[in-house]
């Protein structure tokens, strides 16, 4: 666990102590900081920051920052949010509701300002929005095109890489969404492996937990899957959430800018 490594902090300079205490001190409010905005709050630097992040064994801070929303997310579950077997069919109505506001706010929370910027602007200027997807995500994708050529977008959704199809697509005005939950389905880290090959911009719908398919797309949204008994409930919650806020964007940009679509 984040919390315990830096409390422990043997091998920590005197920067990165005074970092990891105010992470300690400040839980909540690093949830959405930038690692500049998290130096200028402790007076030290990014880079510093960084080497902090490397010491507990993460990449980089925004590897970490993704870790440290799951195990905060773990860390406060809602007393609201525990499955009581004994309670009424009204009171288990509530529990559910919840679970869905406790489900978008950490999703939510690990959207990155800059990755959903570039992810709308490379869609609002695709002519081809394709999705890969399999099982449940396959249905829910399916929801999403629906939704997608209400807007004028040419959609579809595939469940395996399909060649012929993308030798007939330019990569200056395809996209191509693939969703996983665990990141690491083989039928889907290979078509973001062909996909990419094909030079097709890829943006993954996937877990933080691994990473294989976040790191051979261009760009991720992550979803958030919790820990709780009905974690496949948070799934889909999480699924469905990313996938309107897509949708919400696109249609803010297209009543902005009607023409951004011809």
């Amino acid at each position: 666990m984040i919390i315990q490594q830096l409390q422990k902090g043997t091998t920590f300079t005197h920067q990165e102590r005074a970092i990891a205490q105010f992470i300690m001190k400040n839980q909540e409010s690093i949830l959405n900081k930038t690692a500049k905005e998290l130096a200028v709050l402790t007076l030290t630097s990014p880079a510093t920051i960084n080497r902090l992040c490397k010491k507990l064994g993460f990449n980089s801070y925004h590897e970490f920052q993704l870790q440290y929303v799951s195990e905060h997310a773990q860390n406060k579950k809602s007393e609201r949010t525990k499955l009581d077997v004994t309670a009424s069919n009204i009171e288990l109505s509530a529990t559910v509701e919840g679970l869905y506001q406790e489900t978008v706010r950490h999703t939510q929370q690990m959207i990155k300002k800059d990755s959903l910027n570039r992810i709308i602007n490379r869609l609002v200027h695709s002519k081809r929005i394709d999705f890969y997807a399999s099982d449940m995500n396959y249905s829910r994708a399916q929801g999403i095109c629906l939704k997608l050529s209400s807007l004028g977008i040419n959609t579809q959704v595939f469940n395996t890489y399909n060649d012929f199809y993308i030798k007939t697509l330019s990569d200056n005005d395809s996209v191509a969404i693939i969703i996983s939950h665990t990141g690491k389905n083989p039928v889907m880290v290979n078509a973001a492996m062909e996909l990419r090959r094909r030079n097709i911009y890829t943006i993954a719908l996937t877990g933080n937990l691994d990473r294989k398919l976040d790191l051979l797309c261009n760009d991720s949204l992550y979803i958030y899957s919790g820990t709780y008994e009905l974690t496949s409930l948070q799934y889909g919650v999480s699924v469905d959430y990313l996938l309107d806020v897509i949708f919400t964007c696109l249609v803010a940009r297209k009543r902005k800018d009607p023409f951004d679509y011809d």
